[in-house]
């Protein structure tokens, strides 16, 4: 049983994979289905119901893709609501405007326009399709506009004049959570000094949006850009803080989700809340928790919300890979790492490391043909206090709201962590040998070397078993 649900999951995510680059006509996927659906109903043999389940999980697949995918283009209407939370950049304020006629469009905005979330605007501006950016330094090409049309985002807008109507007319649950989101940043800004007061709000609440463009150019030097921005590890340590402070696993569940919504539901941050969610709900309700299965579900969940962010979205792509590559690699790299010490949690630390940044490797050549030299001492030295940096920042800004004078001891500790997280990207993201350019490989190269992966876990007894019947090692 557990062997079918993988081929049938497989099957599933290739029909999306090949739609993604094939025009599939719905027609075609729905005779797939009528043939995989007539070959099951008389058959009692293995083999062809392994096939019949191949065939309607591709079928469903393409089809779920090719739902997704129609689109009939409007020319955008020039009044609508703000759907997305505005993003400040360096130089402009961007955000997500849904038209009358229900046309999204990515809006670039002057830096200080007071529009925010449920605003009803009227826009003008220069309105065009996103296309194809040619990378500098000779990476790979990007494709700006599939990348937007996993969202639903078929224009932009820029320079774009914005005035306001009316508000309110968002999500009364969002719009409560992204003003807290604004009071915290400002409260914390109240207390730190910039760039401490962005690189913390990037560790706890907003993301890389709130950091200036040259210091997130040290950490991608540096190889440290995903611990310093939101991600999938920050909810980790948010999720088990809020377990051991609430003794309960019904409040991080709840947690969870309000912070997902708060933070915008960027695809780290769902796979893991989603993983989260399941390894709590486990325990809520007695029952075993499988890190690969909870991976899984994860991916299965998101790719059927939104099928294009399998091949479109870095973001989920990268999560996911760092993911296995903690559940996989992780466990027989620390058991060969035994003349590293275990005190605060170095060895675990360098096991993190070592198996995530093997596992996203190939996928990050493939794409932008960067590899960072100095991400294995960088990542050691940032790690080992971005749980402590997290923490005392978030309470120093919570003691903030009450009094500002008793909360500079924690801003001092947190101003002390901090400087230490900027020293380290600085120094090592600067090094003329911190990052090398390798060049660009072809998809199948890539392809290849992740088959490997999966062969050695597969055949290997060193590496921890993907199991439906068993108790998986987490």
């Amino acid at each position: 049983m557990g062997r079918a649900i993988l081929i049938a999951i497989f099957s599933f995510a290739s029909g999306i994979a090949l739609s993604s680059f094939i025009f599939l006509p719905p027609l075609i996927s729905v005779l797939i289905l009528i043939v995989g659906a007539v070959i099951l109903i008389p058959e009692r043999n293995k083999e062809v119901i392994l096939l019949s389940v191949i065939l309607i999980s591709f079928s469903l697949g393409a089809l779920r893709y090719s739902i997704k995918d129609f689109h009939e283009p409007l020319k955008p209407a020039s009044t609508g609501i703000v759907v997305s939370e505005p993003e400040d950049k360096d130089n402009f304020r961007r955000f997500v405007y849904l038209s009358d006629n229900n046309e999204k469009i990515l809006v670039s905005a002057p830096l200080y326009s007071p529009v925010q979330y449920g605003d009803r605007v009227e826009v003008d501006g220069k309105l065009e399709k996103p296309g194809i950016i040619e990378e500098e330094n000779g990476a790979r090409p990007f494709d700006y506009s599939k990348y937007l049309a996993k969202d639903d985002i078929y224009y932009t807008l820029s320079f774009a004049k914005v005035e306001i109507l009316s508000s309110g007319h968002g999500n009364s649950l969002k719009s409560a959570l992204f003003k807290l989101k604004r009071s915290f940043v400002a409260k914390a800004k109240e207390i730190l000094a910039e760039p401490y007061a962005s690189l913390l709000m990037g560790l706890i609440v907003s993301g890389r949006e709130a950091l200036p463009k040259d210091i997130l150019e040290e950490f991608r030097r540096a190889g440290v850009i995903h611990i310093v921005v939101l991600s999938g590890f920050n909810i980790t340590l948010i999720a088990d803080f809020l377990r051991r402070v609430s003794k309960s696993n019904k409040i991080p569940l709840i947690g969870i989700i309000l912070f997902v919504i708060m933070t915008g539901a960027e695809a780290s941050i769902v796979r893991a809340a989603i993983m989260a969610g399941v390894a709590t709900s486990a325990k809520l309700f007695g029952r075993k928790y499988s890190a690969p299965r909870a991976l899984i579900f994860a991916a299965c969940l998101m790719i059927i919300h939104n099928p294009k962010i399998l091949i479109f979205d870095p973001s989920f792509q990268l999560s996911f890979l760092a993911t296995l590559g903690l559940i996989y690699f992780m466990p027989p790299i620390e058991k060969r790492l035994t003349r590293v010490t275990q005190r605060l949690k170095i060895r675990e630390i360098l096991s993190q490391t070592l198996a995530t940044q093997l596992m996203v490797l190939p996928l990050l050549i493939y794409m932008s043909g960067d590899v960072s030299l100095v991400s294995i001492p960088a990542n050691m030295l940032i790690l080992l206090i971005v749980p402590y940096t997290m923490l005392v920042g978030f309470l120093a800004t919570l003691v903030a709201f009450v009094s500002t004078i008793i909360a500079w001891p924690l801003a001092y500790v947190s101003h002390i962590l901090l400087s230490w997280i900027l020293l380290v990207s600085h120094t090592l993201g600067n090094l003329f040998f911190a990052t090398i350019k390798t060049p660009l490989v072809s998809i199948w190269i890539v392809i290849s070397v992740y088959l490997i992966f999966v062969a050695v876990i597969k055949f290997s007894s060193t590496f921890p078993q993907f199991k439906f019947t068993k108790k998986s090692s987490t």
